[in-house]
C-alpha cells in the first residue's frame, strides 16, 4: 500500500508529532524548513492553520513563517501570511507584535507582487498593529504607489 504525503491523513499525523512537544518535533521542523523545496509550502501552511501560536508553538511557527519567506511565491503562502499579518489577539500583544512582524517580513522577502499588494493593502486598511509592522516591510517604492 502506497503512503500519499501531501494527504490530509499525512498531515494531521504530521501536526501531532509537532504538537506532541516530544523531541522528535524539532527535528522534524528542521527537515521540513530544511528541505528548501517549494513542494513544502502546503505543508507548512497545513501546521501553521491548524496549530495555535501558543507555548511552545510560538517559536515553531516563527521558523515556519521564515521558513515560507525563504521559498518561491505560492498562493497557499501569501493567503497564511496575510491571515497571521491581520490576525490579532489582543490578550497576547508581545507575541502577536512578533508574529505579524515575521509575516509581513516573509511577504517582503519573497517580493512577488501578490505580496507586495498585501502589504500595500495592510497599510492602507488594517488596524493600528497591521499597518505598523506592514509599514516597516513595504518597499519605499510600493509605498508612493499607496
Amino acid at each position: 500500500m502506497q503512503k500519499q504525503i501531501g494527504t490530509e491523513e499525512a498531515f494531521a499525523v504530521l501536526e501531532h508529532a509537532l504538537v506532541g512537544g516530544n523531541a522528535s518535533r524539532d527535528t522534524i521542523l528542521q527537515q521540513l524548513i530544511g528541505l528548501r523545496d517549494d513542494k513544502a509550502i502546503p505543508l507548512l501552511c497545513y501546521v501553521l492553520s491548524h496549530t495555535s501560536p501558543r507555548r511552545n508553538m510560538v517559536s515553531v511557527h516563527a521558523q515556519i513563517i521564515e521558513a515560507l519567506g525563504n521559498l518561491a511565491a505560492h498562493q497557499d503562502s501569501t493567503r497564511m501570511l496575510r491571515t497571521i499579518l491581520w490576525r490579532g489577539e489582543w490578550w497576547a500583544p508581545f507575541r502577536t507584535a512578533a508574529l505579524r512582524q515575521a509575516a509581513a517580513a516573509a511577504l517582503r522577502q519573497i517580493g512577488a507582487p501578490e505580496t507586495i499588494a498585501v502589504l500595500q493593502e495592510a497599510v492602507a486598511r488594517g488596524s493600528r498593529g497591521v499597518r505598523s509592522a506592514a509599514r516597516r516591510y513595504l518597499p519605499s517604492s510600493a509605498r508612493e504607489a499607496t
